[in-house]
């Protein structure tokens, strides 16, 4: 994939040996996002839909803003309460619901955390802790977009103004990257657009952005779109660079896996949350 101003680097997911460093030079700018072909086959993940749908896994359903059309599987930290209390008693089944969804292959966090460290020079890769001994973050969330559904525009870096990252201040290096993996696309739209901006020059324009109501018109910013396919992962340096996601069209749902990372503060591992 081409694009004028993001860097992108492409790589099959079972051969990734020329890419070691890939996650490293995402955090320093030298490239903006990752894209993995075939983190997991396409066919194997064709009956998963259906089963998502109707919530066979009996995984925990939490909401975004209803303007959005769309719901999780999970507890997203973004739009967690601030009594964190519920979130981390909810994790434990969340995780054995998620280990045992059957994805053709590895389970979806072995398989996945496997796949970052390969990319992170074997640095390890694990949903991050708690506050409490036993406790850890959802290793991720599983997002459905209905028809109409999208992500407005944002910057991931106001993580830190978010009273339920507090924990997460304390382990982690501010400058967050992230994960989408999908598992199902829409008929149309669904695509993660990357724009032209960068946190260190646009950031004040997006804050809190995640409400609805008028937003800044994107119209004459230049973007790259990425439509993921089946099995397809993408790695976006996503702190720096304004995103977010078109608006699904049709009656087939999007349906996508994703996390937050951060470098830990010794740098000796990177953690995860949903």
């Amino acid at each position: 994939m081409q694009s004028s101003f993001l860097k992108i680097e492409t790589y099959q997911a079972d051969d990734l040996t020329q890419a070691g460093t890939a996650i490293g030079r995402l955090r320093d700018n030298d490239i903006g996002a990752i894209i993995l072909k075939d983190v997991y086959p396409k066919d194997s993940l064709a009956k998963l839909p259906a089963h998502l749908a109707n919530n066979t896994p009996d995984f925990i359903t939490s909401t975004f803003p209803a303007a959005f059309c769309a719901y999780f599987y999970g507890i997203n930290l973004n739009l967690a309460d601030r009594d964190m209390a519920p979130y981390f008693a909810a994790e434990p089944r969340f995780r054995e619901k998620l280990a045992a969804l059957d994805f053709g292959g590895e389970p979806a966090q072995d398989r996945i955390c496997s796949l970052l460290s390969r990319l992170d020079q074997n640095r390890p890769y694990g949903a991050a802790p708690g506050p409490s001994l036993g406790e850890q973050h959802f290793f991720t969330t599983l997002r459905a977009h209905l028809t109409g559904g999208y992500i407005p525009a944002h910057f991931d870096n106001e993580a830190a103004l978010r009273p339920t990252y507090k924990h997460i201040a304390t382990l982690c290096e501010p400058d967050i990257y992230s994960f989408v993996m999908c598992i199902d696309q829409a008929d149309a739209g669904g695509a993660l657009d990357v724009y032209n901006l960068t946190s260190q020059t646009a950031a004040a324009d997006f804050r809190n952005q995640d409400r609805a109501g008028e937003k800044k018109d994107l119209s004459d910013v230049e973007r790259t779109s990425i439509r993921l396919e089946p099995g397809e992962m993408v790695i976006l340096h996503s702190s720096r660079y304004l995103h977010g996601v078109s608006k699904v069209q049709g009656e087939r749902t999007r349906w996508s896996m994703c996390s937050f990372m951060a470098l830990a503060r010794d740098g000796t591992q990177a953690y995860c949350w949903g």
